[in-house]
């Protein structure tokens, strides 16, 4: 038990130090600060919803269906959340070489993995689950002891089914994906056509918790036919049932149980298939010509190439490109759908305006500010920082080109959704016009942000990429200020619609991002460039 435990505590420092940062004894504390208040603000502004939701089903007495539905909401959440994360936890660790290399047995290995994993998501899941039990609080008829040890129980066994479906679909995937030569390409496309089914799923249910109170008794139906569990739980929290709890408590623990057992009858296989670099035996050597590249070429590539052989950075950062495109068709085949579903103050200021052109300038913000990449560029570099700011290169054109090279993602498939849109909607030459260079000059504008969070919070003792793209500082500021910038612009742009016309807006728009890009790209040549070359590790 006490090999055990060491090797648990080894492996999980070596992963859970998510807001560690090198830095000096006094400033500890301070760096351990914002992502607590960070964990403290989401948790308020959750709990705020759930308070609302469990207030309009006071009258019906629906506390139980709320509780159903919001385990729900946190169980879809954490499967797509852990189908991202089992490629890098679970399959082609960094650690793979020295914990196989120790007298242990091999099912503790993946025991260990899997604890990790659902660590992980025990505490991605309490962002969501304490805000409910406080707010539970507020509203419940009587509490009772027994919603206490419900609660407790819920809290720590939620992520477990999430987690084993997320193993099945990441071993499904990782088994396909051994068998080609392009391993990490099967993995991004399953990822991402199970994310778009999902997304899709989530659209056609998106207006049922507006009208929570009015359909409590279908929704809780619908969950009882889709999750029990939610159901299960919500019943417990208000009517607690001794044979059923202690049923479910035992159900948990054999289906996790259950799964490790499974897994590692075929886990290795997988793994070791996964490490393997395909080789053809037909090899023929040609006369070589070399070609010299420009500097910015050269890193662009290098980006380009890192980008797409880290499956979770992929699917994290360039999700919301993916979101875009569907968007694009969606608004094509059926516009009114989509005012439908944003509400009645969207379908009131379209029919107001009628301006197809500025529809799609709050697209492009939208994509440009939630899609983060460059928040894990300088991070991702990890323990190669060193070799990379020994080359004899500028470090601003380093910086640039990381940029430039997110730019090369973002740009062409905004361009080809504003081809898409014009067409359809008729965009006359001169919106049109405009709109292209929007499409580069507002991502450049996140691209820069993300670059400069990421200097200011580098996290280069990571040993996987998942902790580097989703858990990190860097990655939770970028994403936070997104929206603070994708809710004041889209702010800026309808208020400039209601003053004047459309042209003058694209040509302001034009004014300010680019200002706002010169100002970015000023502080990169100055205070990002020294803040580059002080990494180390």
């Amino acid at each position: 038990m006490k090999k055990l435990l060491s090797l648990i505590r080894a492996c999980m420092t070596s992963d859970m130090n998510i807001f560690k940062f090198k830095k000096k004894k006094d400033k500890k504390k301070t760096s351990l600060l914002f992502p607590i208040l960070l964990g403290a603000f989401l948790m308020l502004g959750i709990g705020f919803e759930w308070s609302m939701l469990f207030e309009q089903t006071a009258s019906v007495h629906g506390q139980n269906a709320v509780i159903a539905l919001v385990i729900a909401i946190a169980t879809l959440v954490t499967l797509i959340e852990g189908i991202y994360k089992s490629s890098s936890l679970l399959f082609n660790c960094s650690d793979d070489q020295l914990l196989l290399s120790l007298p242990i047995k091999r099912s503790t290995v993946l025991f260990i993995r899997m604890f990790k994993f659902y660590v992980f998501e025990l505490l991605f899941n309490s962002i969501l689950i304490v805000p409910l039990i406080v707010s539970y609080l507020f509203f419940a008829e009587s509490i009772t002891w027994t919603f206490y040890l419900v609660a407790i129980v819920m809290l720590f066994t939620l992520p477990v089914i999430p987690i084993v479906l997320s193993c099945i679909i990441g071993s499904i995937t990782a088994s396909i994906s051994s068998r080609f030569k392009y391993k990490n390409l099967v993995q991004i496309v399953v990822s991402i056509i199970f994310a778009i089914v999902v997304l899709l799923f989530s659209f056609q249910e998106q207006g049922f918790m507006d009208s929570l109170a009015a359909n409590i008794n279908n929704i809780y139906n619908m969950l009882s036919k889709i999750y029990y569990p939610a159901v299960l739980l919500g019943d417990l929290c208000v009517n607690f049932n001794a044979i059923s709890f202690i049923i479910y408590l035992v159900a948990t623990v054999v289906i996790y149980v259950l799964t490790i057992y499974v897994l590692s009858l075929f886990y290795f296989k997988i793994n070791s298939k996964l490490k393997k670099r395909s080789s053809s035996n037909n090899i023929k050597i040609k006369d070589m010509n070399l070609k010299s590249k420009s500097v910015y070429a050269s890193f662009i590539k290098k980006e380009l190439n890192k980008f797409f052989n880290t499956p979770v950075f992929v699917v994290n950062a360039g999700f919301g490109l993916v979101v875009y495109i569907l968007l694009i068709i969606v608004s094509c085949i059926k516009f009114d759908g989509i005012l439908t579903a944003l509400g009645e103050q969207a379908i009131t200021l379209f029919d107001n305006y009628k301006n197809m052109s500025i529809v799609l300038l709050i697209l492009i913000v939208v994509t440009s500010f939630t899609t983060s990449i460059t928040s894990s560029v300088i991070s991702l570099e990890g323990r190669n920082i060193n070799i990379l700011k020994s080359l004899p290169i500028p470090t601003k054109t380093i910086l640039l080109a990381k940029a430039l090279a997110c730019s090369v993602l973002t740009t062409p498939v905004i361009v080809l959704g504003i081809i898409i849109f014009s067409i359809k909607f008729k965009v006359s030459i001169i919106e049109f016009i405009m709109l292209l260079l929007l499409s580069f000059i507002i991502p450049l504008i996140s691209h820069f942000i993300g670059l400069i969070i990421n200097l200011h919070y580098p996290k280069l003792d990571s040993d996987n990429s998942a902790e580097v793209v989703k858990q990190s500082t860097s990655s939770a500021v970028s994403v936070l200020l997104g929206v603070v910038l994708l809710s004041i612009s889209s702010s800026l742009i309808i208020a400039g619609l209601i003053f004047t016309n459309s042209i003058i807006v694209l040509v302001l728009s034009l004014i300010m991002f680019g200002s706002i890009d010169l100002l970015l790209y000023s502080y990169i040549n100055n205070k990002g460039v020294k803040l580059f070359n002080n990494l180390s590790i």
